[in-house]
């Protein structure tokens, strides 16, 4: 039997079940491999362990797998030549992709997770595909956001854009799943497709409660409760954890990353409480990027919009406004405290895909600043430098892409409420626990924590300064197969 830990503090360590106590209630179930948690990375990790020839049983909160992977859009950042870019005419290397993420990411080119993830790239697109996945070789040239189509192939990081593509060249590596519009649900329905094929057995309605571990830190399975009953379920292997991430948990946000806990919408599900993060931190876990968190602000497609103008509560321009709607929101909310608004002159006026539209209206730069509440004289010497630039065709304070500038000149002038109180900010914390490359968990002191992987948000992101769509599903499924794969070689050898 086993029995919950005490949740008085939501923001704490939650201690694992001792290994003489477990023995003691003794083992309800023995398997090579337990996967927690059977979204996008735990179905990965449940394929994998079982087509490693392990014994497997994945434990899934909810009443089926998905989680929050089926409610995203379903991008993938995938790259290195992969067919789908070769077949969409996309030139890409291993290096090339290497170079953009790290810039984009903040992650130095020396990180063993970052290399071994573009190094590798094309072979897991390949191990998708193979397992139900399948991507059309297209290229839909709206970045960001999914194609209304079936397109294959989106920029979603940037990398068309300043300040990546003046040295580095730009290639498209967001893979959609070909389905219409958010592709999320339709990912997961092929990767829960592909666990039901293998021998895994899938127990839902099972919540873990505690990590099984001996007097040395070894973990040896889990105490769960499987549709109300004490559970213990012990891995020969390792335990692999893709429990989701720590969205819904109000006190670790305010503690780590309090701006989340202001969007408009929290992308998870009331699932990603931290457990898998709260659990690997009482064994001593390293947790790293803590204070960073994805927020898009989704003022494209479409792309056209970028022709404004984004200002501050100050009247002054922060980014360039073609980059990714990531790279925008996270600027907009954590470095200006969500006091931005979107400008535009009459003619490039326009409501884009989720329906914003001007929130005041002036004849001229001067009145609509002073309606917006700006310093006197702010938005009218913003407006004037940038307008005599976009005239040349150039940007040299933030490096908007010439097809991008024109001077907004043609009143009446209006202006777009993109504060956090009032528009749409989609965010979550991409902290959690470093990991190695096959989602061992590292200690402070840099020894690894035996019998237990995290994968998924309960591990750091790869994404440590700025974020890309679908590298949370990517590297998601990436680390979920390396971890199983390492957990069911551990269960032969250990």
């Amino acid at each position: 039997m086993s029995e919950a830990p005490n949740e008085t503090d939501l923001s704490a360590p939650i201690q694992p079940m001792s290994l003489g106590d477990a023995e003691r209630s003794g083992w309800d179930d023995e398997v090579d491999v337990v996967v927690v948690g059977l979204g996008a990375a735990g179905a990965a990790a449940t394929i994998a362990a079982a087509e490693a020839g392990a014994t497997v049983i994945a434990l899934e909160r909810g009443a089926s797998g998905g989680g929050t992977s089926a409610m995203s859009g379903g991008i993938l950042y995938l790259g290195g030549g992969t067919s789908t870019q070769i077949g969409a005419g996309v030139q890409d290397d291993p290096v090339l992709m290497l170079a953009f993420l790290s810039e984009a990411l903040g992650r130095p080119t020396t990180d063993q997770k970052l290399a071994t993830y573009c190094a590798d790239s094309v072979d897991h697109h390949d191990w998708l595909v193979h397992h139900g996945v399948p991507f059309r070789a297209d290229f839909w040239p709206e970045p960001g956001m999914e194609p209304p189509g079936t397109e294959g192939l989106v920029y979603s990081g940037g990398e068309d854009t300043a300040p990546y593509a003046d040295h580095i060249h730009p290639a498209a590596r967001g893979h959609v799943p070909a389905t219409p519009n958010a592709a999320g649900g339709f990912l997961m329905e092929c990767l829960l497709a592909a666990v039901a094929s293998t021998s895994a057995r899938v127990l839902t309605d099972a919540r873990a409660q505690r990590l099984v571990v001996d007097g040395t830190g070894r973990v040896h399975g889990v105490a769960a409760r499987v549709d109300g009953v004490g559970t213990l379920v012990r891995a020969r292997g390792g335990v692999v954890l893709a429990a989701g991430g720590w969205a819904y948990n109000d006190a670790l946000v305010d503690q780590y990353v309090p701006q989340v806990n202001r969007v408009t919408w929290k992308l998870g599900t009331d699932h990603d409480d931290g457990w898998g993060l709260r659990s690997c931190q009482a064994l001593g876990a390293a947790i790293e990027g803590m204070d960073v968190a994805e927020v898009a602000l989704p003022i494209t497609p479409p792309r056209s919009m970028v022709r404004g103008v984004l200002v501050d509560r100050h009247g002054r321009r922060f980014i360039n406004e073609d980059t990714y709607f990531g790279h925008v929101g996270q600027a907009a909310l954590m470095e200006h405290d969500g006091e931005v608004y979107l400008l535009f002159d009459e003619p490039r006026y326009e409501v884009n895909r989720v329906g914003m539209r001007a929130g005041w209206v002036a004849a001229d730069w001067d009145e609509l600043g002073e309606e917006l509440g700006m310093p006197p004289g702010a938005l009218v010497a913003t407006m004037a430098a940038y307008n005599d630039a976009a005239a040349r065709g150039e940007d040299p304070e933030h490096g908007k892409r010439p097809e991008w500038l024109v001077p907004l000149v043609d009143g009446p002038f209006g202006a777009i409420d993109l504060r956090v109180g009032t528009s749409i900010y989609a965010g979550f914390p991409l902290g959690g626990v470093v990991t190695t490359a096959d989602g061992e968990v590292v200690r402070d002191d840099g020894s690894t924590v035996p019998g237990v992987y995290a994968v998924g948000r309960v591990a750091s992101s790869l994404a440590l300064e700025r974020y890309c769509s679908g590298i949370s599903l990517g590297e998601g499924t990436f680390f979920g197969r390396r971890a199983a794969t390492a957990a069911a070689r551990a269960s032969t050898t250990g």
